[in-house]
């Protein structure tokens, strides 16, 4: 009989304390989870800003704005964008921007995402040539060089529609380009 009990206090020590290691190695691992939630609070809490705010304000790379701008004539023509559009942005971004063929796609995809949340056409074509003409990096050049890329974009089919048109007057009376 003190066989049996023997074998059984075994048994519960031996339950017992697998039953507090199992409790510690979760506690390390709550604790190893804390740790890892700390050290990303701040870019959390920078992306929960920046979410917070509108995606054209977010919009600090002049080939990004452009990229958008490009993308608002494309699609003034009215229906989706034409795979002849998004080949002649994509040109474009090769030609201007020095871009491989991954990172003009890669920027026409992101231009589109954009533009399905900004706000009314004219409005985010106002607010982005105001990035555009404000920005120190660009001179004249690069300027009349964005002119001719929102041209070659809204001619990719055809003829310029009044909308398309109307989109490009409103870059040029920004950047003080005569038409």
């Amino acid at each position: 009989m003190q066989f049996i009990l023997g074998i059984l206090t075994l048994l519960v020590a031996i339950g017992v304390w697998s039953w507090r290691l199992r409790m510690a190695r979760d506690g390390a691992r709550e604790a190893a989870d804390l740790a890892r939630t700390a050290a990303n609070l701040p870019r959390r809490l920078a992306f929960k800003y920046r979410a917070g705010r509108n995606g054209l304000d977010l919009i600090d790379d002049p080939r990004e704005a452009a990229a958008i701008m490009m993308m608002e004539i494309a699609r003034a023509r009215g229906g989706p964008l034409t795979d002849r559009q998004s080949d002649v942005i994509s040109e474009e971004m090769i030609r201007h921007f020095k871009f491989s063929l991954d990172e003009a796609h890669e920027l026409v995809a992101h231009a589109a995402w954009v533009t399905n949340k900004a706000p009314l056409p004219q409005e985010t074509m106002r607010r982005l040539s105001q990035k555009i003409v404000a920005d120190k990096y660009l001179g004249p050049k690069e300027v009349v060089d964005l002119d001719s890329m929102l041209v070659a974009v809204s001619e990719a089919e055809g003829a310029p529609t009044r909308d398309q048109l109307s989109l490009l007057q409103v870059f040029r009376d920004k950047a003080g380009l005569r038409t």
